[in-house]
């Protein structure tokens, strides 16, 4: 049994990912529960206002999964970057004795700890064989941001740089991924609320590369950089109508297209930039329908 925790973002602005995540864990068979009682692990703020509150808050879930014995598995990168940062910092006696104290509860952190993408990444087989419908020739470009990958001093599920387990999940969806150099930019993340200037000039770097490389869409895996770059492109868009669009899709949305899921099944249409017709030439059984905005299935 593997447990999962959601994050607050999963809940709003990223609704569209929990949607398509479940939608492809039934598909897939894959057995996940929420975790029981979960809270905000303290992204983005906690680590900046108080130490301890920045390990207690994340500390606290794992201490929920510990009492479980369960895997946790997280999707949004700032969670799993604040998780993983806890769960090294509470090797530290010192620390773990104040976060204990903290939450009243003994803890040692003793809880693995997997990205999506690692679990995605197991049955990458699976969904190479039972794809139905045909994307070969969308051209991908996969977006980790800075945080998936590169956690200070902690050891990470793919490289640092050049991570690849998200291009070997898009190839096994059939399509094309593309080799470029702003896989792991970051985005701006919380810039784009305090800072709105410095996340779109960012973001649109970010977005010109993508587009100079030729992509037709880019797929990730952290409701904060999808949020960022799509609002970066509405943003262009109220004042340059002809500015060049790139769908920016969550990683579970292609995988479910390609699995059979209608655009509706994994809310294609909830992007903050309006796509008037689906991003995806998608093609064979199950494919959309000319003139109708939704995906048979």
């Amino acid at each position: 049994m593997m447990r999962f925790y959601p994050g607050c973002t999963l809940s709003s602005s990223a609704r569209p990912y929990r949607r398509s995540l479940e939608w492809v864990w039934q598909r897939l068979g894959i057995e996940m529960k929420e975790l029981p009682g979960w809270t905000c692990c303290g992204a983005t703020s906690a680590h900046a206002l108080n130490r301890d509150l920045a390990y207690a808050l994340p500390a606290r879930n794992l201490a929920i999964a510990q009492g479980l014995g369960d895997e946790l598995v997280v999707a949004c990168s700032a969670c799993y970057s604040r998780l993983k940062i806890a769960q090294k910092a509470l090797e530290n006696s010192r620390i773990r004795e104040r976060v204990m104290k903290t939450l009243g509860r003994p803890l040692d952190g003793r809880v693995q700890i997997k990205n999506i993408l690692e679990v995605l990444s197991e049955h990458a087989p699976r969904i190479q064989k039972e794809k139905t419908k045909a994307i070969e020739g969308l051209q991908v470009a996969c977006y980790y941001g800075c945080l998936a990958t590169r956690i200070p001093r902690v050891q990470g599920f793919d490289d640092r740089e050049h991570p690849t387990m998200m291009e070997r999940l898009v190839s096994a969806a059939g399509a094309t991924t593309l080799d470029w150099p702003a896989k792991t930019s970051c985005c701006g993340a919380s810039f784009s609320v305090i800072h709105e200037a410095i996340a779109l000039k960012m973001c649109s770097q970010i977005l010109e590369m993508a587009r100079r490389c030729g992509a037709d869409v880019l797929v990730t895996s952290c409701p904060f950089c999808q949020y960022n770059l799509d609002w970066a492109q509405w943003t262009r868009s109220r004042t340059d109508s002809q500015a060049p669009k790139i769908p920016v899709l969550f990683i579970t949305q292609l995988v479910g297209l390609a699995l059979g899921g209608s655009e509706r099944d994994v809310m294609l249409g909830s992007n903050l930039t309006p796509h008037p017709c689906s991003p995806l030439p998608l093609k064979g059984r199950g494919a959309r329908s000319e003139g109708n905005g939704e995906s048979s299935v």
